[in-house]
């Protein structure tokens, strides 16, 4: 997704899901438009599934690596732009978020929390 037009309070994604089979981390950076710092930002969600339909599509997972007493909660895949503006000389918000591949096919989202347009661009590269 680049420079794309993202109305006010709303979300959107570019479907279908992607393969990333096979890899081990998906990068995913994100920049928007942004006037002043205090603006609301653009926020990022992300889903893992099974096939490009989204099939057993899931956006919160429990990571059981620590001995953690039950039961166990869910936490949300979502990442906050909040304070990543680059300053009134750029205009512009950036960030790059880090995820382990948890499913061979991924959609991303972005939220667009200002009352205003927003220009999006979402660009992602996978580590194997």
């Amino acid at each position: 997704m680049t420079d794309e037009d993202v109305p006010a309070n709303i979300g959107i994604s570019k479907p279908p899901y992607k393969n990333i089979d096979g890899y081990r981390y998906i990068n995913i950076f994100v920049r928007f438009t942004q006037k002043e710092a205090d603006e609301p930002p653009v926020d990022l969600g992300v889903i893992f599934a099974f096939d490009t339909g989204g099939d057993m599509g899931a956006r919160r997972y429990a990571n059981l690596e620590e001995n953690l007493p039950g039961p166990q909660s869910t936490n949300f895949i979502d990442v906050s732009g909040s304070a990543s503006w680059h300053g009134s000389q750029w205009k512009i918000s950036s960030y790059m978020a880090r995820f382990p591949v948890m499913g061979p096919y991924v959609q991303v989202f972005v939220y667009n929390r200002a009352a205003v347009k927003r220009k999006v661009s979402v660009w992602a590269y996978l580590v194997s």
